[in-house]
């Protein structure tokens, strides 16, 4: 599966290590299992949940870096090509 066009360039090294993490620790969940051993497979379930929500945030961060970059195309096609931007109490 490929993981390209999914996350910035800049955090595409991150988001694979986080990928690669949840892949073993599915493993090592399936091995704690058939041992019986629940309690460790909850925690290694948690550092799943720690990883995929990592994960969210690397592809919201592409997310939102994709609509800025579509507004500032939209924006130039309309002649705008510099604006202020003031914050909401300015």
């Amino acid at each position: 599966m490929s993981q390209s066009n999914l996350y910035l360039v800049q955090d595409e090294e991150k988001a694979t290590a986080e990928l690669r993490c949840v892949y073993n620790l599915q493993k090592k969940i399936e091995t704690e299992i058939a041992q019986g051993d629940f309690s460790e497979a909850k925690l290694l379930a948690v550092d799943i949940l720690n990883s995929l929500n990592e994960l969210e945030f690397l592809r919201s961060r592409k997310m939102n870096q994709d609509e800025l970059s579509r507004v500032v195309i939209q924006l130039e096609k309309q002649g705008i090509v510099s604006a202020m931007v003031k914050w909401p109490n300015e």
